[in-house]
């Protein structure tokens, strides 16, 4: 072979290599590209805030318009650091850089941060901020997404009005502070007239929602046409604030009773719609709201507005009106149960709760499936006491979300224990209510939790009463669909007394059926019991769900139920509820 041949080989060759390079670098250039595409058409929706997609080293990866003016990054290449530092103090602290702050925040805080009325310095010039930053909703990975709400002309506003506090920054209506001195002193003209005041708080339902698929600007944009449509209200003798988040305030100065009140928010609520169509025929809103009247529900200020917030969240949980005037006997709490919230709380602190567990059996192998885990309070006075001694307090009190997070860490930890003993596909379930589930973003912490302790979802099932779930189907099955899709199964609980329909069963997408105990007292010797659970387990069986009998004491209901294709059953018959490491025990014999 001559030396023009193997110089021609060896060009080939680098030809070659430099097209399989160059097809490598394109192929991640295009899928960078791609990625920041994807992010901007995420964030779309912040079309007047200004943001910002750091690296994790800090390197900007991306800007929009409004964020290159804010924080003087003109010229802008990708990659690049910015020419200036970017100092932040917050509240009354030392000035800080953004990085630094970034830095502290994520190491005590998960998700989005938000830092309110924060002060900006850039060079020489400063700026008043509200500071969002997320680690976690956006497609780039290993990415920081900072968005600024430049509040500056607002700051000047309040300054030079000599009103710090009492004008709302991101709506200009009232805010709360002016909201509680307007109300005292409408109280004593009420007092002296002898009148009657209604308050409404209006709550924007699903908002959380909202802000998590369309972003901060769209819930801001929202927030200011409300503001805006409070503001063309031609009511007389009646004022609007801005109390925190979605909620806002209206106050009737002169009502004469409470059939007045209400309806005045049907027809609020009703010209809600039409505005919103006729400003923005894609935001469909709707609202809850919470009515009180002075002096029935309150004779000042915090207390008026305490028993509105009642009579809002209440609304929410309801499905048949979206308002709900204050009811002070179901809002009463006793002295005595006062006293045992406050132990409850002290409770959560020093760690007086632990979860029990009971074992779910398969009605074909005889082997432990699964378990169901159950919150006992070990009181230092009453001692073990089980959910029905406290879990209506709970709701009440709001401390249900608490419980509920620390039983939720509590068994993905423990299952996580047991996979690494060797005790393998031990599926636990959990018990939520429909609060939690509707209110409280369960899904957002579930993800949370399984990626902070690597374990598998579908070793986990959360039941839900069937009457909790039957309350609002439609919102039932839209949560239920984002844990299905993480992996999570679900089930109904208490089967058979919460009025559900075919049609409901066949619309949520459920793993399991938990028939409930009422329906198998005598399924031995009732022949309609067994004819009405048969009916149950043929239904389940051909939708795809799993049946389980709850509450079996007597060998004899175990043989029934066999024979009837129950898939598996649990009660006394195969163990009470026990402690984690008496459960163990158990999973040793099986």
């Amino acid at each position: 072979m001559d030396l023009l041949t193997i110089i021609g080989l060896l060009a080939v060759l680098a030809a070659a290599v430099l097209l399989i390079w160059m097809k490598r670098y394109y192929a991640v250039e295009t899928e960078r590209l791609r990625e920041e595409v994807k992010l901007f058409k995420n964030t779309n929706e912040y079309q007047h805030e200004s943001v910002v997609v750091f690296s994790e080293n800090f390197t900007l990866l991306s800007a929009n318009r409004a964020a290159r003016k804010l924080l003087q990054l003109e010229p802008f290449t990708v990659d690049m650091t910015p020419e200036k530092e970017i100092f932040l103090q917050v509240g009354h602290s030392d000035q800080m850089s953004l990085f630094d702050i970034i830095k502290k925040q994520s190491a005590t805080t998960k998700g989005t941060i938000r830092l309110d009325k924060v002060w900006m310095t850039i060079g020489d010039k400063k700026s008043y901020i509200n500071l969002f930053i997320d680690h976690s909703k956006w497609n780039m990975k290993n990415s920081i997404v900072c968005v600024f709400q430049d509040e500056s002309s607002e700051a000047k506003k309040e300054v030079g009005s000599g009103q710090s506090g009492e004008i709302d920054f991101l709506t200009n209506l009232p805010s709360q502070f002016k909201a509680n001195s307007d109300i005292n002193q409408l109280v004593v003209g009420a007092q002296k007239d002898s009148n009657q005041l209604a308050l409404l708080i209006f709550g924007i339902k699903d908002f959380d929602k909202m802000k998590a698929t369309f972003g901060l600007g769209y819930t801001n944009n929202l927030l200011k046409k409300f503001a805006e449509f409070l503001n063309d209200l031609d009511y007389k003798d009646t004022s609007s604030y801005r109390l925190d988040c979605d909620n806002f305030l209206f106050i009737i100065k002169d009502i004469e009773r409470e059939e007045k009140a209400v309806d005045r928010a049907l027809a609020i609520n009703k010209k809600i719609s039409i505005f919103f169509k006729l400003k923005n025929k894609n935001m469909n809103v709707s609202f809850s709201t919470g009515i009180v009247l002075f002096p029935d529900h309150g004779r000042n200020a915090s207390k008026l507005i305490d028993s509105a917030y009642a009579a809002l969240e209440e609304s929410k949980l309801k499905t048949d009106g979206q308002i709900k005037i204050y009811n002070k006997k179901a809002n009463h709490i006793k002295k005595e149960e006062k006293i045992m919230i406050d132990e409850m709380r002290e409770a959560l602190e020093s760690g007086d709760f632990e979860v029990y567990y009971q074992p779910i059996i398969d009605l074909r192998s005889t082997d432990i499936y699964g378990a169901e885990a159950l919150v006992r309070w070990n009181h230092p006075i009453l001692g073990i006491l089980t959910p029905d001694k406290f879990i209506g307090l709970a709701e009440l009190s709001g401390l249900i979300v608490d419980i509920g997070e620390f039983v939720l860490s509590e068994v993905i930890t423990q299952q996580k224990h047991w996979s690494q003993s060797g005790f393998n596909n031990i599926e636990i379930s959990i018990n939520i209510s429909a609060r939690e589930l509707l209110v409280y973003q369960l899904g957002d912490k579930l993800e949370q939790l399984f990626l902070e302790h690597k374990v598998d979802p579908s070793f986990f099932n959360l039941d839900m009463s069937e009457s909790d779930a039957m309350e609002d189907t439609i919102k039932t099955d839209y949560e239920f669909s984002i844990l299905k899709k993480m992996g999570v199964h679900l089930s109904l609980d208490h089967f058979g007394v919460g009025g559900s329909s075919i049609e409901q069963l066949q619309k949520l997408p459920i793993h399991t059926l938990k028939v409930d105990r009422s329906l198998l007292k005598d399924i031995d010797t009732d022949p309609n019991h067994q004819e009405t659970f048969k009916a149950i387990v043929v239904l389940a069986h051909a939708l795809g769900i799993d049946v389980v009998a709850e509450g079996i004491e007597r060998n004899e209901q175990y043989a029934t139920l066999q024979k009837l294709g129950c898939d598996r059953a649990q009660g006394y018959i195969f163990s009470r509820p026990e402690p984690a490491s008496e459960f163990q025990k158990l999973l040793k014999k099986s």
